[in-house]
C-alpha cells in the first residue's frame, strides 16, 4: 500500500471519528426512550477510546473511561451499552479490538465494585465479526484475532455472571476451577492468525492478554493446592452426596473430577510454555520479564491420582464400618502416624508444585476483589487515574 493511500484511509478515518462524536451530540438532545440513559460524555469517551486509528490505543481516551468506571460504579453498565454501539456498527478490526479491550476493562472494574453494580454477559456479538477495512491480505487474520478475544470475553462474562452466587463446597471449588481452565483454552486462541499482524494495537491486547493468564492460571494453581489439602490434608473435608448418591460415590466421583482438573492443568503447562514463547517472538512486553511456567511430571501427577483415590476408598471403609475402624487405627498407631506424614508431605510437595502465586480468592473474575498486581506490574484497565475527569 502506498503511502497516499495510507494517508487517505487514516483521513476518511478521522472524519467516520468526527461524524460519530456530532452525533452523539445531537442524540444527547433527543428524549430517552431506551432502558438505558444515554450520556453525551460517556458516548463521546468511549468514541475517542474506539477511534479507528489502527496504530495504537488512545490511552488517554481509554483513562477518560475507566476514571468514569471508577469514579461511579453505576455507569459501568450505560458504558458497556455504549461500546456495544460502537462495537455492533463497525466492520473495522481496530474499532471493534479496542471496543473489545474496554469491555475488557470495564468487566475488571465490575469485579472490583459492589455486588449491587454487576454488569452481567457483555452486550453485544463479535462471534462472526468480518473486517473490512483492512487489505485483503490480512484481513482474515485480523477479522479471526477479534472473535478469539470475543469468544474469551463473553465467556468470561457468562462465568462471572452464574458464580455471583454460587456456593462453596467441594464440587463448587471444582467446577469454578475446570471453568478457569476453559478460559485459559480461550486466551491462548487470541494470538495472530496471519503474517504481517505486528501491530502495535495487536501487541498491545496481547499484552493485556498475558496479563489475564496469568490472573487466571494463578486461580487455577490455588484451586488445585486447595482440593488437594481438603483430600489428602490431616483434617480432610467430605464431600455432600447428590440426590441419591451414597457418600461413596460422593468421594469418587470427587477424585475422579480431581484427576481429571490435575491432567488438564499438566497439559496446560505446556501450553502455556509455547504461548509465551511465541508471545516473546512478537515483541509482547508484558512475557519477556514474566517467569517460565513449570510442568508437574508425569509420573508426580501419577502418584498424586493413586493417593486420590486411595483416600476415597480408605475414607468410605472407615465410615462403612466405624467400630472397625477405630479398632484399626487404635492396633496400628504408628503406621497412622506415618500415613498422616506421608500425605502431609505429599500435600506440601503438591504445593510447591503448584501455586508458583500468591494465595487468592479463587471466585475473582467472578465477583471476587483482587487488585489484578503481579510483582511490579500493574494491569492498565484498573490503573486509570481520577485527574482525567477534571
Amino acid at each position: 500500500m502506498t503511502t497516499a493511500r495510507k494517508w487517505w484511509r487514516r483521513a476518511a478515518a478521522a472524519v467516520k471519528d468526527r461524524r460519530s462524536l456530532y452525533l452523539t451530540r445531537v442524540v444527547a438532545l433527543r428524549p430517552c426512550t431506551g432502558p438505558v440513559t444515554r450520556s453525551a460524555e460517556l458516548e463521546a469517551a468511549v468514541i475517542r477510546a474506539t477511534s479507528h486509528d489502527e496504530r495504537a490505543v488512545d490511552y488517554r481516551g481509554a483513562a477518560r473511561v475507566f476514571a468514569l468506571a471508577r469514579a461511579s460504579p453505576p455507569d459501568m453498565q450505560p458504558l458497556m451499552f455504549a461500546l456495544a454501539r460502537r462495537a455492533g456498527r463497525t466492520q473495522c478490526w481496530a474499532v471493534a479490538l479496542k471496543a473489545l479491550m474496554l469491555a475488557h476493562g470495564l468487566l475488571l472494574r465490575s469485579d472490583l465494585a459492589p455486588r449491587a453494580a454487576p454488569l452481567g454477559r457483555v452486550p453485544f456479538d463479535l462471534a462472526d465479526f468480518r473486517d473490512r477495512s483492512a487489505t485483503s491480505s490480512n484481513s482474515s487474520g485480523f477479522s479471526a484475532f477479534v472473535r478469539a478475544y470475543f469468544r474469551f470475553l463473553d465467556i468470561r462474562s457468562l462465568f462471572a455472571a452464574q458464580e455471583i452466587d454460587a456456593t462453596n463446597d467441594d464440587d463448587a471449588r471444582l467446577d469454578r476451577v475446570s471453568k478457569r481452565q476453559h478460559l485459559l483454552e480461550l486466551l491462548m486462541q487470541i494470538r495472530p492468525y496471519g503474517d504481517d499482524m505486528e501491530e502495535n494495537l495487536v501487541l498491545e491486547a496481547m499484552d493485556c492478554v498475558v496479563i489475564e493468564i496469568f490472573e487466571v492460571y494463578s486461580q487455577v494453581c490455588t484451586g488445585i493446592a486447595r482440593f488437594l489439602v481438603s483430600v489428602l490434608g490431616s483434617a480432610p473435608t467430605t464431600p455432600r452426596p447428590r440426590a441419591g448418591e451414597t457418600l461413596e460415590v460422593a468421594r469418587r466421583r470427587r477424585g475422579v473430577h480431581g484427576m481429571r482438573v490435575l491432567r488438564k492443568a499438566a497439559e496446560q503447562s505446556a501450553q502455556l510454555s509455547s504461548y509465551f514463547e511465541l508471545c516473546r517472538s512478537l515483541g509482547v512486553l508484558n512475557a519477556a520479564e514474566f517467569p517460565a511456567v513449570e510442568r508437574v511430571p508425569d509420573d508426580d501427577i501419577r502418584d498424586l491420582e493413586k493417593l486420590i483415590m486411595a483416600h476415597a476408598e480408605e475414607t468410605t471403609k472407615l465410615v462403612e464400618d466405624d467400630n472397625e475402624a477405630k479398632a484399626l487405627v487404635a492396633m496400628d498407631n504408628n503406621e497412622g502416624k506415618a500415613l498422616v506424614a506421608m500425605e502431609k508431605a505429599s500435600v506440601a510437595v503438591a504445593t510447591r508444585e503448584w501455586v508458583v502465586f500468591d494465595d487468592g480468592d479463587d471466585n475473582a473474575g467472578a465477583g471476587g476483589r483482587q487488585a489484578y498486581y503481579f510483582d511490579n506490574y500493574v494491569n492498565p484497565f484498573v490503573g486509570a487515574p481520577l485527574n482525567l475527569l477534571a
